[in-house]
């Protein structure tokens, strides 16, 4: 009986547990998870002005699903702003972009929803205020030159900033006397030009302040100083003159080519050709109304082309900056907002018809994507104006896929122009798998300044020389250049797609060895090395240079040069370290110390952002080793400098040339260049320097102005 009664006791305890157990799990004492909320990481500012954008973010808490958040804006206006993204997981920014104007009510309200429980947001409102206007400027674009002959015209350009009317400027012309000058128009929408005409006779004071101002704020203007002279300055001899530019405009590789005629200290007219990535212009007059040559300092002078096509140089007017090196030669570099680009001009002494043999090579740019270096070189061998195909022969090479010793179907070239202007017409065989391509060209005499037409099948944008062999044609053989060495220096790419130059000297042994040194410098290698090869020359003057291995550098090199039996070569690289090309001088300088006048010119890419492209030239004395001077300088996006000091030293022991004034991301900067003499009159320079690439050549200054 006991025993029953304690065995009852025990379950009914049992029983009693598990009731209570079950009351308290199913009862209303239950604890309650927290609620879902957003929440702003940071507070948005309570301001910002009109079109600018911040960054924000905000935070879900106690979301089970991580949904994040979704934004939207609100305003009394029909545009309240944009965000970067409209969905962000929790804790992730977006960027808002406030209305280009300040939205009615000034404000707009910036949400962000859960997107697990649209019930539960964030708000926070900001005001939206005006954006500064910017005060107006006035620049000029195109400028004068700094004395101008009685009666004679100049195109001048200003460009205002910051109007919002777009009222442009008017043109005042202010002197000792009451005959200044004329301008036509008088007053000019920014960025269009105006023609100055010089007055019938000199001011009293000789000079003419040229004043632009804006019409939209009279406060501002800009002021150019010219000197009225009663005889044409002495820049030019009279006669045709070929020129020529390479560099960088906003579309990428720039090349022109043309020919102009000076009389009497004013050019009369001309003709050019242009070829940039995205545009291709043919037979372009130059104008004699709005074209000028005039000294600016000392040996330098500028040079104005008015072009036909408003869409060349700065709404059709190039402005060139130039050195003096004799009566009958300049080297120039762009000087203006359209380009960055060096090159020359030269007399044009004759504009034979082509015949004989001719060593020529292009460089530039492939159609391609992406777009990569190619280089076209070889020999043309013309007759009657027909190519003779047994003996012409070339080789390129397009980002390091390269061809050798190739051969063409047909060809021919046609009779100069007045400008001595020539089109050579070239169909490669087919099993070369390179198009046909059309090569436009300007004659100075033994020379020819070329382009490629980018209307051709090739499609691709290149500039460069062709150079006479006459009667050396079909006459080489391995004695026209063994026992002699040849300063050369070439751009292109490397096979990382980089920029680089490469020259130095190539030393041609009489056992078809080779000697020498190379720089080589992409940035990254940039020293002068030894070198050792072989070479090869056959009968057209074509040149083969194998197993070229400079010491330190890992690879082999191969190159081709094409010689003209005069003195001068051709140079491109074909292998698949580097797509090159340029020119090669044959050294007979009797030392390696120089010292005197010369005029400089230089041209490369600054280690900087999207690999600007420079130029530069300007007049340098060398005394006692020291180098003193000044460029008139242009690089792509940066502002045109005249005048830039130029200091460096020459050091004859390492063939070293030190320079500050070479480098617009820093003029106080210095840069390196390896040099090599090439006779008593010329010096090549290659740099060595990390912060840009340039090849440079000082020629002796044989007039003074």
């Amino acid at each position: 009986m006991n025993r029953l009664r304690i065995v009852f006791s025990f379950a009914t305890a049992i029983f009693i547990a598990l009731l209570v157990v079950g009351c308290s799990t199913s009862g209303g004492n239950t604890p309650t998870p927290p609620d879902l909320s957003v929440a702003f990481t940071s507070q948005p500012a309570s301001t910002l002005q009109a079109g600018a954008a911040t960054t924000f973010s905000a935070t879900v808490s106690n979301d089970a699903a991580n949904g994040g958040v979704t934004w939207a804006v609100t305003c009394g206006s029909s545009s309240c702003g944009s965000f970067s993204t409209t969905a962000t997981s929790s804790g992730a920014a977006t960027t808002y972009t406030a209305p280009s104007t300040v939205p009615s009510g000034a404000a707009v309200i910036i949400t962000a929803t859960s997107v697990s429980d649209k019930t539960k947001s964030v708000s926070a409102t900001i005001t939206i205020t005006p954006t500064p206007a910017q005060p107006i400027s006035v620049v000029l674009t195109a400028v004068p030159p700094s004395s101008l002959m009685v009666g004679a015209t100049a195109s001048i350009i200003a460009l205002v900033n910051n109007d919002s009317a777009n009222a442009g400027v008017i043109w005042k012309a202010s002197c000792g006397s009451s005959q200044c000058g004329t301008f036509n128009p008088s007053q000019t929408n920014s960025g269009a030009a105006t023609t100055y005409t010089a007055p019938s006779s000199a001011p009293t004071g000789t000079t003419v302040t040229i004043t632009a101002t804006s019409v939209t704020d009279p406060t501002k203007s800009v002021t150019a100083y010219v000197t009225i002279t009663t005889s044409a300055p002495s820049v030019l001899v009279d006669g045709n003159y070929v020129y020529n530019l390479s560099g960088q405009d906003s579309n990428g590789n720039y090349y022109v080519v043309g020919a102009f005629s000076v009389k009497g200290g004013a050019i009369t007219g001309g003709e050019q050709d242009f070829v940039d990535p995205n545009y291709a212009y043919t037979t372009d007059t130059i104008q004699a109304a709005g074209s000028s040559i005039a000294l600016t300092t000392g040996s330098n002078a500028q040079i104005t082309l008015a072009t036909s096509n408003n869409s060349i140089g700065v709404n059709g007017i190039e402005t060139f900056r130039g050195t003096l090196v004799s009566a009958s030669r300049v080297v120039i570099s762009e000087f203006d907002s359209f380009a960055s680009a060096t090159g020359s001009i030269d007399l044009q002494t004759s504009t034979p018809a082509l015949n004989g043999g001719y060593a020529f090579m292009v460089n530039g740019v492939d159609d391609g994507t992406p777009v990569g270096q190619l280089v076209i070189g070889g020999i043309l061998n013309f007759n009657a104006g027909n190519l003779v195909t047994s003996g012409s022969v070339f080789d390129f090479n397009d980002n390091g896929d390269f061809g050798q010793a190739q051969t063409f179907a047909s060809g021919n070239v046609s009779a100069p122009d007045a400008f001595g202007r020539i089109t050579i017409n070239l169909a490669p065989n087919s099993n070369s798998q390179v198009p046909g391509f059309v090569l436009t060209g300007y004659i100075v005499g033994n020379k020819i300044q070329l382009l490629e037409n980018q209307n051709d099948s090739l499609n691709g944008v290149l500039g460069g020389v062709a150079l006479a062999q006459g009667a050396n044609t079909g006459k080489f053989s391995q004695a026209s250049i063994s026992n002699s060495s040849y300063a050369y220096g070439s751009f292109g790419e490397d096979a990382n797609n980089t920029d680089v130059t490469i020259g130095g000297a190539f030393a041609f042994n009489p056992d078809g060895t080779l000697g020498g040194r190379m720089v080589f410098n992409d940035l990254t290698i940039h020293n002068g090395n030894n070198i050792s090869g072989s070479y090869t020359v056959d009968p057209t003057g074509r040149v083969t240079l194998t197993n070229v291995q400079p010491s330190n550098i890992v690879g082999t090199f191969t190159f081709q040069a094409y010689l003209d039996g005069n003195g001068d070569a051709l140079i491109i690289g074909v292998d698949d370290l580097q797509a090159t090309g340029g020119i090669a001088y044959v050294q007979s300088a009797n030392g390696a110390d120089f010292e005197g006048n010369y005029a400089l010119s230089a041209q490369g890419t600054l280690n900087d952002d999207g690999a600007p492209q420079w130029g530069a030239v300007g007049p340098v004395t060398i005394n006692s080793d020291n180098i003193a001077g000044f460029t008139d300088y242009n690089a792509q996006n940066y502002p045109l400098a005249s005048n830039v000091l130029l200091n460096g030293a020459e050091n004859s022991n390492d063939g070293l040339l030190t320079f500050t004034g070479l480098n617009a991301m820093s003029y106080s900067s210095q840069s390196s260049y390896g040099y090599y003499p090439i006779d008593n009159n010329r010096v090549l320079a290659i740099s060595i320097s990390d912060d840009q690439l340039g090849l440079m050549m000082l020629e002796t200054v044989s007039v003074t102005k």
